[in-house]
């Protein structure tokens, strides 16, 4: 899978970028705040449909004007695929009375996500992501269910149906709360909680389970066979569910205990909008107890595991992210991952604020551009 070109037409501080891509290593070299990150985010916009950083999508317009479009070409297993991304203010929406996004492939709008998903994959290996490792909770499970959602369509129709009854439940419940009433309404979205909720932990447990021997064997070959990295799937982040234990049980469970409390609150304090995994290296917590060297490598495990786990899913491997990542590690890390992406014919994309040629070989295994105030030298 390759992205051989793309453009972006007001889009960040790029006012109007057509560049072609190398099949193999593309570098983006310049000073900071140029537009090197905005580059990496358009492409991954194209693989998962949104933003991967939290922020509306009309802040991705270039300021002083009304609409962005985005297009890339993809040549993947089925052929050729042009896609396409066009967003607009509120007031140009409804000036042309048309939705504030449109996506397109081939030409065509789709009215699901589902139709979109799959035509371009790929793995973002970012400084943020080390909370992954260190930070909240909604990190981990971001990471989960942006790759189950790209191979698998039907996950993320799972977690757009799970957020609407979640939210109708929680306004049901503040009205409980404050009319003691519709308590026979509520059973009925509890069951529809439940039931949506315990297909999307299915599939995070399935998913975790292939990518538990990926990341173990990264891990190793990252730590000459010192560390072992595993993952612990935990139910509202108390609970662990081991392989093999019976989910549909658990769960009633589980959901009764947090029930009184619910009704207190006013809110639904059990979920998989709840859920945590916990990582650890020879059976010690990662989060609490490893050093920001261990956190770099696991994170760094995981990202390589997760380009076999889109190749055992999908039959291609996705395009490779890295943001300013590359000269953080250490001569044999970088040595290990510039190995892989060249040996599997991986598509990268590197930013760097430095001159990182010297890490490279060949010379033709890379394409260098310098990136400054939106414009590719």
């Amino acid at each position: 899978m390759y992205l051989e070109k793309i453009s972006l037409t007001n889009y960040r501080n790029y006012e109007s970028l057509e560049i072609n891509f190398s099949e193999q290593i593309n570098l983006f070299r310049g000073p900071n705040a140029q537009g090197k990150t905005n580059l990496l985010e358009a492409i991954y916009y194209l693989a998962i449909g949104r933003a991967y950083r939290p922020i509306r999508e009309d802040q991705l317009i270039k300021w002083g004007h009304n609409h962005c479009l985005l297009k890339g070409e993809v040549k993947n297993k089925i052929g050729r695929v042009n896609l396409e991304v066009i967003l607009c203010d509120l007031e140009q929406a409804q000036k042309l009375k048309r939705a504030k996004k449109e996506i397109k492939v081939n030409g065509l709008k789709i009215r699901r996500m589902t139709d979109f998903f799959g035509n371009l994959t790929a793995v973002l290996f970012a400084p943020e992501n080390l909370n992954i490792v260190k930070g909240a909770p909604s990190a981990r499970r971001k990471l989960l269910d942006n790759d189950i959602s790209q191979v698998s369509p039907s996950y993320y129709l799972q977690l757009q149906k799970y957020n609407q009854i979640l939210k109708q439940r929680n306004f049901l419940l503040k009205k409980i709360r404050k009319s003691g009433r519709d308590y026979a309404e509520l059973e009925i979205w509890d069951l529809q909680l439940k039931k949506v909720g315990e297909k999307i932990i299915q599939k995070r447990l399935e998913v975790l389970e292939k990518l538990t021997p990926l990341t173990r064997l990264m891990q190793r070959k990252l730590t000459g066979g010192r560390e072992n990295l595993e993952f612990r799937y935990f139910l509202n982040r108390e609970t662990e569910i081991k392989k093999g234990a019976n989910l549909k049980s658990i769960i009633n469970e589980e959901f009764a205990k947090v029930k009184e409390k619910e009704l207190e609150r006013g809110i639904t304090l059990w979920g998989p909008h709840r859920d945590d995994f916990l990582l650890t290296v020879n059976g010690i917590n990662l989060k609490l107890y490893g050093s920001q060297g261990q956190h770099r490598t696991a994170v760094l495990a995981i990202k390589l595991a997760e380009l076999e786990f889109f190749k055992s899913e999908s039959g291609e491997y996705p395009l490779l992210l890295l943001d300013d990542v590359l000269s953080e590690l250490d001569q044999e890390r970088r040595e290990y991952l510039l190995e892989i992406i060249l040996s599997k014919a991986i598509q990268c994309f590197i930013t760097t604020t430095e001159d990182v040629s010297s890490f490279f070989k060949n010379d033709d295994n890379f394409t260098s551009f310098y990136v400054q105030n939106g414009v590719l030298q």
